[in-house]
């Protein structure tokens, strides 16, 4: 998978978020962020690994207390004129979360 389309398509289809994490990448200098999602909460639910790379203007709130669903989230390419932010990822239902990101990757 490697178009913004398909990369939404999945976003759409996974929304349980299994697991967050952000670090500073093998350069050292920008931060990547990995997103692990299932479509169910179940044991088991077949779950995609997506990296954003290059992250910036990170933004979330209310995470935790139970499990986190992230609804409607969408990824739109960015005509700011910057290199780096190419991206922008927002969960629209809630706004839990959003980033600008360079390029991603999807296992």
């Amino acid at each position: 998978m490697t178009s913004v389309p398909e990369l939404n398509e999945s976003l759409v289809a996974h929304n349980c978020l299994h697991l967050i994490s952000i670090q500073l990448n093998e350069d050292g200098m920008a931060y990547d962020l990995s997103l692990s999602l299932s479509a169910s909460e179940k044991a088991g639910a077949d779950v995609v690994n997506i990296r954003f790379i290059d992250i910036s203007q990170f933004m979330s709130r209310d995470f935790g207390g139970g499990l986190t669903q992230l609804m409607h989230m969408s990824v739109n390419k960015l005509d700011s004129g910057f290199d780096r932010m190419r991206y922008k990822l927002s969960e629209l239902e809630d706004q839990k979360l959003s980033f600008c990101f360079s390029s991603f990757s999807v296992d």
